[in-house]
């Protein structure tokens, strides 16, 4: 019995280190894509990007799909051991699926919290361009701002100036006007300092969900 304990706690944990893996290679992979969309100031080009484009749009979206991932997690997990040894046996080894749940959960919510804090750090942009009677000069000064923080620059507030820059109205058009202007500096910048001195400038700050 201990033996049969053992082999199906080992594989309950590789079934759902398994999982965990591919969810959050999936994850990392849509992004990616979704990221090269927005920052060429395009919709969703694919499917995983528009699944990420969802993924990101609300709390609640993020919710849903770590509650479908768990519901696969745990159904998975239980057919398995109950076709490959017994419902006994899972029984038995109980504390063990509790446990891979758990952190399964834990991972599941921290995720969801960084979309709360795009969709926040949005809805704050949001507010203070969309009351600034200079729109353009508001959003500007926020994105020097966030070069003037250097490479360790709040990358979920670049992801939100880039997602908020799809919008189709004044607040999305001002903010694509001054990325875009931003963007063109940081080129010319970039030419100047090669041409100069011969070397790369310090990379600026990246963006991440």
């Amino acid at each position: 019995m201990q033996t049969l304990f053992s082999i199906i706690s080992v594989t309950i944990m590789l079934h759902g280190l398994l999982l965990q893996t591919v969810w959050l290679y999936l994850g990392r992979v849509a992004r990616d894509r979704y990221l090269n969309d927005i920052m060429s100031f395009r919709s969703p080009s694919s499917s995983l990007s528009r699944y990420y484009h969802w993924r990101v749009d609300s709390f609640l979206n993020a919710l849903i799909e770590g509650t479908l991932f768990l519901i696969i997690l745990i159904g998975s997990i239980i057919t398995l051991s109950t076709i490959l040894f017994s419902f006994e046996s899972l029984l038995a080894s109980s504390f063990i699926l509790v446990f891979i749940v758990f952190l399964s959960f834990i991972s599941v919510m921290q995720h969801a919290w960084r979309v709360k804090e795009v969709v926040d750090s949005e809805a704050r942009i949001v507010t203070s361009v969309g009351y600034s009677k200079d729109k353009i000069g508001t959003t500007r000064t926020m994105v020097e701002d966030l070069f003037m923080q250097g490479p360790m620059g709040d990358g979920r507030i670049w992801f939100a100036l880039f997602r908020l820059a799809q919008r189709p109205d004044t607040i999305g058009w001002a903010i694509r006007d001054v990325l875009i202007e931003k963007g063109k500096e940081e080129d010319a910048r970039f030419r100047r300092s090669k041409t100069d001195s011969g070397s790369l400038p310090e990379r600026g700050p990246g963006i991440d969900s």
